[in-house]
C-alpha cells in the first residue's frame, strides 16, 4: 500500500499569520504541519456529507489554542516541540488553554469564520479561517503583555494552535514562539489550508 504524503496527487498545505490588529505588525508567518489521517477522515467524511453516531460533522469549526509548544530554560533558549500530527487524535496540543469565564473551565477554542477561494484554471483551492480576538478577549487575560510566566495558563501566552473538525479530531498543528494575549491587545489570525489536485 501506498503511503500518502505531501508528494500525493491530493496534497494540503497549511499557512499561519498572525498579526496586530491595529499596528499591522506581524507576530508570526508560518507554515502549520498536517495531520494527514485525520484530513484524509475529514475530507471523506465531508464529502460524504457524513454525520457521526453524536451528531458531529466533519467540517473545520474551531481553531483551537495552547501553550504546551515550547520549553524555555533560565538562559531564555526556547526548545520546540514536534508538532502532534501522527494518527487519528482528538489531543492535538500539548497543554489546551482554558476559557475559565464558563464553569467548569473549557479548552480555549474559537469559532472560525471559513472562505473559499477557487482560482480561475488553478488546480487548488483555499480554505481560509479569519479569526479577530478582541481587546477583553479572554475574559480574564492579563490588563498588558508583559507576563514574565509564559507557563501559567492565565497569562494567555500562545505557543500552539490546531485547526479542529466540528467532530473534535484536529486537522493541524503549529508550535511557534510564544505570544501573548492581553486585553491591551486584539490579535488577527488568517489561518489558510491551501488545497491542490492533480499536481
Amino acid at each position: 500500500m501506498k503511503t500518502l504524503n505531501e508528494n500525493s496527487n491530493v496534497k494540503v498545505e497549511g499557512h499561519v499569520l498572525i498579526k496586530d490588529f491595529d499596528s499591522g505588525e506581524i507576530l508570526l508567518d508560518k507554515y502549520n504541519a498536517i495531520n494527514f489521517q485525520n484530513f484524509a477522515l475529514a475530507a471523506a467524511n465531508a464529502m460524504a456529507n457524513y454525520t457521526d453516531g453524536s451528531g458531529n460533522q466533519y467540517f473545520i469549526d474551531k481553531l483551537a489554542f495552547g501553550y504546551g509548544g515550547t520549553t524555555i530554560d533560565a538562559n531564555g533558549n526556547i526548545t520546540y516541540n514536534d508538532p502532534k500530527v501522527s494518527g487519528e487524535t482528538t489531543t492535538g496540543l500539548y497543554l489546551a488553554s482554558k476559557d475559565n469565564s464558563v464553569s467548569p473551565a473549557v479548552d480555549l477554542r474559537v469559532a472560525t469564520v471559513n472562505s473559499i477561494t477557487d482560482a480561475d484554471n488553478q488546480p487548488y483551492s483555499d480554505l481560509q479561517c479569519k479569526v479577530v480576538l478582541d481587546y477583553n478577549f479572554p475574559t480574564d487575560a492579563l490588563t498588558t503583555d508583559n507576563a514574565d510566566n509564559f507557563d501559567a495558563a492565565g497569562n494567555f501566552v500562545f505557543d500552539e494552535i490546531g485547526l479542529m473538525t466540528n467532530a473534535g479530531t484536529y486537522l493541524t498543528h503549529l508550535v511557534f514562539h510564544p505570544i501573548q494575549k492581553s486585553k491591551n491587545r486584539k490579535l488577527e489570525i488568517l489561518y489558510t489550508l491551501r488545497i491542490r489536485a492533480g499536481v
